[in-house]
C-alpha cells in the first residue's frame, strides 16, 4: 500500500487528507460522553474517524505519536458508562472505532490498554447487542451499520471470545441480506444517495472484515444489484 500511494497521485492525495485528519486529531482533546438529544452518534463518529485516521497514518509512517494518540482516544471511549444502546447506531459505530484501532495497533498498544479496549468492545458493544432490537431484521441502513460495526468488533476479539464472536457474525450473515435486497434489481437505493453512502460503507466494511479474517464473505458480494449500486450513486450525485 505504501508503494501504491507513492506511485499514484490520486492515492497520494487521499493519504494526504487522511494524514491531515490524523494531525488535527493529535492536537485536540479525546472524545467525551456528550449526547445531543437522544444520540451519542456524533461522538461515536468522531471517535471512529480519529482512530481510523490515526491508526492508518501510523501504519503508513511508523510515527508512534499517532499510535499513542489513538490509544488515548480509545481509552477515553472505553471509559464511558455505556455507548448509548437506546440509539443503537451509536454502539455500532463506537464498536467499529475501537475494533479497528485494537486490530491495526494491537502489537503497539500497552498491555493494560489492550485489555481495557478489548473489554469495552465485548461488554459495551457485543454483549449489549444480544438483547436485540428492531435493527436486527430491518431492511434499511440501520441493519447494515449495526451488523457491520458489531461484526468488526466480533472479529477483532475472536481469539478471546470465540463463542460470542461466532454468534454475532452468524447473526449478521443471516440478516444483512434483508437490507441488501433493497439494491435489487439494478442498484437503485430507496433511501437516496446519502443513506446509500452510510449503509453501503458499513456493508463493505463487513464484507472486507469477513474476507480478511475468515477468507469468505458468505456470498454477500454476489447480492443482486449490490456492486452495480456504485453506478446509482454516481448518477444521483454527479452532474
Amino acid at each position: 500500500l505504501q508503494r501504491r500511494i507513492a506511485a499514484d497521485p490520486i492515492l497520494a492525495k487521499a493519504f494526504a487528507f487522511v494524514k491531515s485528519s490524523a494531525d488535527a486529531s493529535v492536537e485536540v482533546d479525546p472524545v467525551t460522553r456528550q449526547k445531543v438529544g437522544r444520540r451519542l452518534l456524533g461522538v461515536s463518529r468522531t471517535c471512529l474517524k480519529r482512530v481510523v485516521c490515526l491508526a492508518f497514518t501510523y501504519r503508513m509512517t511508523g510515527d508512534v505519536r499517532y499510535a499513542k494518540r489513538a490509544q488515548v482516544e480509545m481509552l477515553a471511549a472505553a471509559a464511558f458508562d455505556d455507548w448509548n444502546p437506546s440509539h443503537f447506531l451509536d454502539v455500532a459505530e463506537m464498536t467499529a472505532a475501537l475494533a479497528v484501532g485494537y486490530d491495526w495497533l494491537y502489537a503497539d498498544l500497552d498491555p493494560k490498554a489492550r485489555a481495557i479496549i478489548r473489554a469495552a468492545i465485548v461488554e459495551k458493544g457485543l454483549k449489549t447487542s444480544l438483547r436485540g432490537g428492531w435493527w436486527v431484521k430491518t431492511t434499511n441502513n440501520w441493519n447494515q451499520v449495526c451488523h457491520g460495526g458489531l461484526s468488526v468488533g466480533a472479529l477483532a476479539v475472536l481469539e478471546d471470545e470465540p463463542e460470542l464472536a461466532t454468534r454475532i457474525v452468524a447473526r449478521a450473515v443471516k440478516n444483512v441480506p434483508r437490507a441488501m435486497r433493497e439494491y435489487e434489481p439494478n442498484g437503485a437505493y430507496p433511501e437516496g444517495p446519502g443513506y446509500w453512502t452510510y449503509g453501503t460503507s458499513f456493508n463493505v466494511l463487513l464484507i472486507d472484515a469477513l474476507r480478511s479474517v475468515l477468507a469468505t464473505d458468505f456470498g454477500l458480494t454476489a447480492a443482486k444489484g449490490f456492486l452495480e449500486s456504485a453506478d446509482y450513486y454516481l448518477q444521483m450525485a454527479g452532474p
